[in-house]
């Protein structure tokens, strides 16, 4: 069964849920970080039109960006965030990401280790054992590849993590 469309969310609604002002969400749409799914700025009198996604995706670049992470890394960290949801829609049928950061008790986690290496790590709902994918960092025009982990490192000498789970509810309307 078909979804109905969605309503779209202005740059307003966003800045308000988020907390920001307008011209960081700009840059961050500028700059490829976020595409706006709903409407993008191709003409004079156009404006934004974000989907529920896109803030998601926003709240995610605004965490990158508290911790000083640079704007090409968090576009590429936010396009491997929708590799990683092609890749769960593959792995168990029906699932939507925004739905699944709703559930109760779900774990969704974004962490960099040694800054070599990105992991996406899942559990919850139809997930019922630790799903991680993981994604080698290196030369910005290297073609990235997914791959599935047995598990998370347990060696390294740092790391960054972000909880996508808090984020996404969060910024819940």
């Amino acid at each position: 069964m078909a979804r109905p469309p969605e309503e779209p969310v202005t740059l307003k609604e966003v800045q308000l849920r988020l907390g920001v002002p307008q011209h960081v969400l700009i840059h961050l749409c500028e700059k490829g970080v976020v595409v706006p799914e709903l409407g993008d700025t191709s003409g004079r009198g156009k404006r934004r039109a974000f989907s529920q996604r896109n803030v998601f995706e926003l709240g995610v670049a605004l965490a990158l960006r508290e911790l000083e992470v640079s704007v090409a890394s968090s576009a590429l960290f936010v396009r491997l965030l929708r590799s990683f949801e092609r890749a769960l829609a593959k792995a168990v049928p029906g699932f939507v990401l925004l739905e699944f950061l709703a559930l109760p008790g779900a774990e969704f986690r974004l962490s960099v280790y040694d800054g070599r290496l990105l992991a996406l790590a899942a559990r919850g709902g139809a997930l019922r054992k630790l799903l991680v994918l993981g994604v080698k960092l290196g030369r910005a025009d290297a073609r990235p590849t997914i791959e599935r982990l047995a598990e998370l490192p347990h060696e390294f000498d740092g790391r960054m993590e972000i909880d996508l789970v808090r984020i996404a509810r969060r910024i819940e309307h």
